[in-house]
């Protein structure tokens, strides 16, 4: 297949400066935060005053253009512009990838997205502590070029796999949100405390709470280490990204059992307070930025848990942090101080059972989810080297 620099088949845009028009008082800006990495979609654009307009405010798009975020491109900040926001500005920050009539501009998303793509890129990047490419970079690089009519094939097939990851990431969520609900219908508001449960503070409800390991963790050994990346915003446990030590070098007050709670004390002032509880049966350790905490036998770990996670909690933890050199902290102290009404145990046994049987649930979107990220992987690579067949998607789907 023909290779071609992607610069060889995209147009130049318009520029604008917003401060010098007269005739526009606000316009619809994208910038690099605007951009959902996961779903590789723009989620977040803003309405600005042209007289405050950010100076990187610059680039006039259309739809159908693609943005390739320029800086740290190993995390693949792409994305399509929708119909709603042509016209939209966009931050210098984004090379903007207008198609000619020889590319499509689908596959040419595509392309942005795939792992040959971002590893030139990620390769070609200056900078150390900011990483960056240029748009001489991004231009310069090549893309496959079959026809377009096979383009158009390529791209209806990935965006058939790819619209299946959406819905059961969207059904993951709303598991979440399921988990949430069930714990306001059962408990009531935890602000309000409607039905006039004894309050206590979570230390009463606790046996221990315990700071992890300080010790550096590495790439070999024989224990898994959570640290604070493996707790999920959405209150989960991610094993994705594990660093490990040897077990010889981890004392019992720094492993984890079934049931326990990690509360992550130290983080951005956004994430500081993730809360997720082990529900898995492996040894496993924990860093020093998490905190263990442990039930006593009288309460239910799937309680406090969901209590952590509850949106009043999250707004109680935000407005308890100190932030230090940019970082927010809630010790373990701090956390065992907070007030919490103290449900019947029958009452607290009854929820864990019914977020037991979400997770049997959540682990069957997870299984399918990763044999539909497998195969979109595998259809790309396939895709790219011109060796697409279309039927493996559509069985799938």
């Amino acid at each position: 297949m023909r290779l071609r620099p992607i610069g060889e088949l995209t147009e130049k845009i318009s520029t604008w400066n917003p401060e010098r028009s007269d005739s526009v008082d606000d316009f619809t800006y994208i910038d690099l935060s605007s951009i959902d990495q996961l779903n590789k979609k723009i989620a977040n654009p803003q309405l600005v005053s042209s007289k405050s307009a950010p100076s990187r405010a610059r680039q006039l798009v259309r739809g159908g253009d693609i943005l390739v975020s320029t800086v740290r491109p190993n995390l693949n900040g792409v994305a399509a512009v929708p119909s709603a926001l042509d016209g939209a500005t966009a931050s210098t920050g984004f090379t903007v990838l207008r198609s000619t009539e020889e590319l499509e501009s689908a596959y040419l998303y595509h392309w942005v997205r795939s792992p040959l793509f971002i590893s030139e890129m990620t390769r070609q990047a200056t900078g150390q502590s900011y990483p960056a490419v240029s748009d001489r970079i991004v231009k310069g690089s090549l893309i496959p070029t079959p026809s377009v009519s096979e383009q158009r094939r390529i791209a209806r097939v990935l965006d058939t796999v790819d619209a299946l990851r959406a819905r059961r990431r969207e059904a993951l969520s709303l598991l979440d949100d399921l988990a949430q609900s069930i714990f306001l219908e059962m408990f009531g508001d935890p602000a309000r405390n409607p039905n006039e449960w004894p309050m206590r503070k979570i230390a009463d409800l606790i046996s221990s709470a315990s700071y992890g390991t300080s010790e550096k963790a590495s790439e070999a050994g024989d224990i898994p280490v959570l640290r604070m990346g493996n707790i999920t915003a959405s209150g989960q446990i991610d094993l994705g990204d594990l660093k490990f030590m040897d077990r010889a070098r981890v004392p019992e007050k720094h492993l984890v059992r079934r049931g326990d709670i990690l509360f992550n004390r130290t983080n951005s002032a956004e994430l500081v307070g993730k809360s997720a509880i082990y529900r898995g049966s492996g040894e496993l350790a924990y860093a020093g930025y998490l905190v263990r905490v442990r039930m006593n036998e009288a309460n239910d770990p799937e309680y406090l848990a969901a209590f952590l996670n509850a949106r009043y909690t999250k707004r109680v933890l935000r407005g308890m942090c100190k932030s230090i050199v940019g970082m927010a902290n809630i010790n373990a102290r701090e956390l065992q101080d907070i007030d919490i009404a103290e449900p019947p145990l029958d009452l607290q046994i009854e929820f864990a059972k019914r977020i037991w049987a979400i997770e049997s649930l959540r682990g069957v979107h997870w299984r399918h989810l990763a044999e539909l990220d497998a195969l979109f992987v595998s259809l790309q690579s396939r895709a790219f080297r011109g060796e697409l067949w279309q039927g493996s998607a559509m069985s799938v789907a």
